[in-house]
């Protein structure tokens, strides 16, 4: 059964649409509810808030709003081509009494049920598209928080990161948060987020790939997962590499899309209330004074009348003060 609701698209226009539930659909690094819709006829996926839910548990609001706020600026980034390893949202609507996100159809299956048959070429092919997923979130400022087996799925041989729930923006105050997964930095919650804070839990995960048990110490690790690892292990975040870095030492590509800076694109709207601002803040100006101006004697009869009162006056007072000299 169909049901209209109203929605905002990424694009910020408002609109109603038509969903249709199909069922339930479920992704192991997400703790919101979630099922399979159908909007004119493609599969999407709806990730939601349900009253039930945000009463036992009100952090879940917080969950959906990371969800779309990452979601929201990676659409903004790649508003053309946007990138397949990277989840795609549609429309959401966080005032609805069961608040949503609409996202694309998640493509292919968890990675865990995958990595056990690798080969060589396709751990190589995986922890480049890890690396380049992080790379593509890195140009949006967007930080996933929680990288790790569960939120990384695989599709004939495309990574494809999911679950923006403990997303975070980098230059903002970072979220303390107990997981494995996270750098020491995260789990602290010191400074502001870093684009590197993901590497930690990239750098778990290519190495679990590889290895296999985490609890091995890392001096016996290959020499090349080593060399490719170390400086993110060894190093506080400000030290690590960057994920372009990582890339050129696979010999990966680490090309981006077309992509847009929605920053750039409000600056001129900001230097123009900047200088309205400063026009505001500015001192008053003096106020200009008059230049003091000689009386205009009237041309009339009377005026020339009154001059030649004057110039008596004054050439009485001239023969009184010489005399009062020649005394």
């Amino acid at each position: 059964m169909a049901e209209l609701v109203r929605c905002r698209y990424v694009t910020g226009v408002l609109a109603e649409i038509e969903v249709e539930e199909l069922n339930e659909f479920v992704t192991p690094g997400a703790a919101l509810e979630q099922r399979l819709v159908k909007v004119n006829g493609r599969l999407y996926l709806r990730k939601y808030v349900s009253r039930a839910a945000g009463r036992r548990n009100p952090r879940l609001y917080d969950l959906l709003r990371n969800e779309i706020r990452a979601g929201a600026r990676l659409g903004q980034v790649f508003p053309d081509r946007y990138p397949a390893e990277l989840p795609r949202l549609v429309a959401y609507n966080i005032d609805a009494e069961e608040p949503f996100a609409l996202l694309r159809e998640y493509a292919g299956s968890p990675a865990a049920e995958h990595v056990a048959r690798f080969d060589d070429v396709q751990r190589r092919r995986f922890e480049s598209g890890l690396l380049r997923a992080l790379h593509l979130t890195a140009q949006a400022g967007v930080v996933h928080g929680a990288v790790s087996m569960d939120s990384v799925r695989w599709d004939d041989g495309t990574v494809h990161l999911v679950d923006f729930e403990s997303s975070e923006r980098v230059g903002e105050p970072r979220r303390a948060c107990r997981s494995a997964v996270r750098s020491p930095e995260q789990t602290a919650g010191t400074g502001v987020v870093d684009e590197r804070d993901d590497l930690w839990g990239a750098a778990l995960l290519i190495r679990r790939l590889h290895i296999g048990d985490a609890r091995q110490e890392r001096g016996r690790d290959p020499q090349r997962l080593r060399e490719l690892l170390d400086p993110v292990f060894d190093n506080p975040v400000d030290r690590r590499p960057l994920v372009a870095d990582l890339l050129g030492r696979l010999h990966t590509d680490a090309h981006l899309p077309p992509h847009v800076d929605p920053e750039a694109q409000l600056a001129a709207g900001r230097a123009l209330f900047d200088r309205a601002c400063a026009r505001k803040r500015a001192p008053a100006a003096p106020p200009t004074r008059e230049p003091v101006r000689s009386p205009v004697v009237p041309a009339d009869g009377h005026g020339k009348r009154v001059f030649h009162y004057v110039a008596a006056a004054v050439l009485l007072c001239a023969l009184i003060i010489g005399a009062v000299v020649l005394i």
